[in-house]
């Protein structure tokens, strides 16, 4: 299976949207992060992330402190509320919420973009 990097920010719902799915090398996890700061910076205080992780396999240890940069950043920049979309990936899911509870913020799960999309509309 080929890597998969989607990272866009949606100005108009003020919503930045990640998907990750392989395995990722420690340099390969550098410029994907630096994609999710420079997307993220596009957006107001009180923006939303659904960030799918349910492909991705999980970081080294190096790779793991990059996506706690990135979710430092968001935190630090006003996220509203981080959706993240899991499926089977238990051991990934795990990895993103030690991450994300050492940078200070919970994400809610879901278990495709849609529902998770549904959520953050109030539906």
């Amino acid at each position: 299976m080929a890597n998969k990097v989607d990272i866009r920010a949606d100005v108009a719902k003020n919503r930045l949207y990640l998907v990750l799915g392989g395995f990722f090398a420690d340099a390969e996890m550098v410029p994907i992060v630096d994609k999710c700061i420079a997307e993220a910076k596009k957006l107001k205080p009180g923006f939303d992330v659904i960030n799918d992780i349910s492909e991705f396999k999980p970081a080294t240890p190096k790779g793991a402190d990059e996506i706690k940069r990135a979710q430092i950043f968001v935190k630090e920049n006003g996220v509203r509320k981080v959706i993240r979309v899991v499926g089977e990936a238990v051991l990934t899911q795990a990895q993103f919420d030690r991450q994300g509870k050492s940078a200070g913020y919970a994400a809610d799960t879901a278990s495709t973009v849609a529902e998770a999309e549904k959520i953050l509309d109030g539906k």
